[in-house]
């Protein structure tokens, strides 16, 4: 199946963005931004928004922050978090996952199926308030953390956070999370 041309899509032509707006903290009371980069993305808030303005609902929906298409075809939902991973915020994290996936595939005329193929999901948090050393992490305890992105590290293999593992063979291709230090080192070079 060939992808289509998502940059012909008008709701996504009409909010374009940069990793670097999409980034911005207005949740919290440091103003604020978690990356410099200027790549251009589609802002994925207010593509929810534009999607949602003539449904008059009660509740507004989640989104991600940003989605990001690559030359190589690949697709990233990107959502940035400052804040301390609590329990209430890594579940906020997941609603923003279906409620995006529902309105992504809505869009673009797609299926769970085709973003298990092709969707890649990055979560991007503050380290300083998130540091293995510091946080409980959902269920885990700091000490099952250190020990797991040890082990993951020495094995060569990624280290996912907050339980975001689930997502990943279900919905995603793949699941990342990155610091604010391994988005701009790791991922963000890989897309220049």
């Amino acid at each position: 199946m060939e992808i289509q041309k998502y940059e012909e899509i008008k709701i996504f032509k009409d909010n374009l963005s940069s990793f670097r707006e999409t980034s911005r903290d207005t949740d919290g009371q440091e103003a604020g931004c978690m990356t410099n980069s200027e790549i251009q993305v589609i802002n994925f808030d207010k593509v929810k928004e534009s999607y949602i303005s003539e449904m008059k609902l009660p509740n507004t929906p989640c989104s991600n922050d940003a989605l990001y298409i690559g030359k190589d075809e690949k697709i990233f939902f990107v959502e940035f978090k400052n804040g301390v991973m609590k329990k209430e915020k890594i579940f906020n994290v997941y609603y923003k996952i279906y409620d995006s996936l529902l309105i992504f595939n809505d869009i673009v005329g797609e299926n769970i199926s085709f973003c298990r193929k092709n969707l890649y999901f990055i979560l991007v948090y503050n380290e300083g308030k998130n540091s293995c050393e510091s946080d409980r992490v959902g269920q885990q305890d700091s000490s099952k953390a250190i020990i797991s992105k040890y082990v993951h590290n020495k094995a060569k293999k990624k280290f996912v956070r907050f339980g975001l593992d689930r997502f990943e063979k279900i919905y995603f291709k793949e699941v990342f999370t990155y610091t604010e230090y391994e988005f701009e080192k790791i991922f963000l070079p890989q897309i220049s």
